[in-house]
């Protein structure tokens, strides 16, 4: 008796080179556009006050998730590939304008805009396109390696970016870090478009909703929250104990690759449902962790670990779950969503957490955050339990 042939991981031959020259894309324009942490250090040596700093480094949640939410109709419009071409495109002349602009407020929130509008239509045009080159064969395994291409960038985006500012100076910083982000653009011409799907009545963002977006949405906004938390005010928190900040940083990195290359393979065939909520989980006892650790870096790095292989299994899986059963051309529509409440938890979250911060402490808003998380991860298991019987 033969054995069945295995199922290819590609749709065709052709679609594993389209797939990795989108994934190296990807990698390259999210490797400048990571040398915006640095922003807050050039506006500063331009003569902005913090409060000025604070503003225009915010300013680019409302683009961002105003262009997420929209991002599926430009992708019904005039498709998914020239979509992410668009979005890379305002990414790098959004990033590239800060040569001229980062001495002027106005100027400076002008780019920031511009920039957060390509970050708000890449994400989903990315996932869409990476996703329709493959078989459901290691789709989970492939989609969290492409996905992985955004924090790869982000782990060595900053340190280059500090290395070049420290002797060259910012305008040499900004048009170095514009070189890739010019390739990773190039790296999409000579690769095949999608298909696109029929146009819906009114906004493809409507027409693509269903109630089964519930349950992942609340799930990537409450990991949203967690990551925005991270961000914002981690380090401050580890600094006032005197922890350096690689110790969570460093080591949740480093996990989530692990993850990402050598963890989801194995579970393709796991209920989203439970994965998600193992992640979420343990995000949860991360944060624990480091909250309880007091001054000892170790049990941070133990907490930055939990932390990072928690989030290597949630957006991969999501980006999967929310387009279960749905044509490849008319993914854009899940994905939009699922990218406009991931930057909602990141955010609009950060400011109730500082009141929670301001009132009990970084460690208690960390424990909330926990809960938070716990709280969907019980309800995400219960689900999949209930409907197994």
């Amino acid at each position: 008796m033969s054995a069945e042939p295995k199922q290819a991981d590609y749709i065709d031959d052709a679609a594993r080179g389209e797939f990795i020259r989108i994934g190296l894309g990807v990698f390259l324009v999210s490797f400048m556009n990571a040398h915006a942490t640095l922003f807050s250090i050039v506006f500063a040596r331009n003569g902005h006050d913090l409060h000025a700093i604070g503003v225009i480094l915010s300013s680019v949640a409302i683009p961002v998730i105003f262009f997420a939410l929209i991002s599926s109709e430009f992708s019904a419009r005039i498709g998914v590939l020239p979509t992410l071409r668009l979005a890379m495109l305002l990414t790098i002349v959004g990033f590239a304008s800060f040569y001229f602009t980062r001495a002027s407020f106005g100027g400076a929130l002008l780019s920031r805009i511009v920039q957060g509008a390509g970050q708000g239509l890449f994400l989903s045009a990315a996932i869409t396109y990476g996703q329709s080159r493959l078989t459901p064969a290691r789709l989970l395994f492939l989609l969290g390696v492409f996905s992985a291409m955004m924090p790869l960038s982000q782990a060595l985006g900053p340190p280059v970016g500090e290395w070049t500012l420290a002797r060259y100076g910012e305008s040499a910083m900004i048009a170095i870090a514009v070189v890739p982000g010019l390739a990773g653009l190039a790296l999409t011409f000579g690769v095949r478009p999608m298909p696109s799907p029929p146009r819906a009545a009114g906004l493809d963002l409507v027409a693509s909703w269903s109630n089964r977006l519930i349950a992942p949405l609340t799930a990537v906004a409450s990991a949203g929250a967690l990551f925005g938390f991270a961000v914002a005010y981690l380090a401050p928190a580890l600094e006032a104990r005197h922890i350096p900040i690689a110790a969570f940083f460093t080591a949740s990195t480093l996990t989530m690759f692990a993850t990402r290359f050598l963890g989801l393979r194995r579970v393709e065939a796991v209920d989203r449902r439970l994965l998600v909520a193992s992640g979420l989980a343990l995000e949860a006892i991360g944060y624990v962790c480091v909250s309880a650790a007091g001054p000892r870096a170790w049990v941070v790095a133990v907490g930055g670990m939990l932390f990072g292989f928690g989030h290597s299994m949630i957006y991969p899986v999501l980006a999967v779950w929310v387009t279960d059963g749905v044509e490849a051309a008319r993914r854009a529509g899940p994905q939009a969503w699922l990218n406009a409440f991931f930057n909602l938890g990141i955010y609009a979250t950060p400011l109730p957490e500082t009141w929670l911060v301001a009132a009990y402490g970084y460690e208690a808003t960390m424990i909330a955050l926990a809960a938070l998380a716990a709280a969907v991860a019980l309800w995400l298991a219960a689900k999949a339990m209930l409907s197994a019987r």
